[in-house]
């Protein structure tokens, strides 16, 4: 699934990869990290962390690009804000005795 994202959010995206990489290059140990510098009330499991960056890295060279790194970000992104609206809609939900 394709998603749109803002400028901003892009911006932030790219600046959070360059102060990791390296020759254009992350490894999985600083994944953890960079998501926190992007979201640090985001909820991550180690071994879910290397599995999806195993996932992600399509040539199985033990490194992201940007590209790969950005598909990956969204992953967590989407499911964190996924997670946070499920949360707000159970609290607010109408009951059908709300309306006597």
């Amino acid at each position: 699934m394709e998603y749109k994202i803002r400028k901003e959010s892009q911006t932030l995206m790219e600046k959070v990869f360059h102060n990791y990489e390296r020759r254009g290059q992350i490894r999985s140990y600083q994944l953890g990290a960079m998501l926190r510098a992007l979201n640090p009330e985001l909820a991550l499991n180690d071994d879910d962390l290397r599995q999806r960056f195993t996932e992600f890295d399509t040539d199985n060279d033990g490194a992201l690009d940007f590209d790969s790194f950005n598909r990956l970000a969204l992953h967590y992104l989407v499911q964190q804000t996924r997670r946070e609206s499920d949360g707000f809609a159970h609290k607010n939900l109408i009951r059908l005795n709300d309306f006597q």
